[in-house]
């Protein structure tokens, strides 16, 4: 089971790298830091389709100079989450 997950992470770096962020994930809480704005808002007006299709719930997001742009939430389908991303990558 942990390495099935770790390969899903993996494929969320590869589907993000050109976006410049870091990934965590932890249990089924997944926490995501963009350094670039641009990056985030793109995260962030993709996310409510997300929610729509039920892969993910509950954002938090932190803005600050520490934070950056960081999004912390809980995955509830992390195959449905990586389709979904391959698909808004290019958007």
């Amino acid at each position: 089971m942990a390495m099935e997950q770790d390969r899903k992470v993996e494929k969320l770096k590869e589907i993000l790298k050109d976006r410049n962020c870091t990934i965590e994930k932890h249990s089924s809480v997944m926490e995501i830091t963009f350094s670039q704005e641009e990056d985030a808002h793109w995260f962030e007006n993709i996310f409510d389709d997300y929610q729509k299709e039920s892969a993910v719930s509950c954002l938090m997001s932190m803005r600050g100079a520490n934070a950056r742009y960081k999004f912390v939430f809980n995955v509830k389908d992390m195959d449905q989450f990586i389709n979904l991303l391959e698909k808004s990558k290019d958007s």
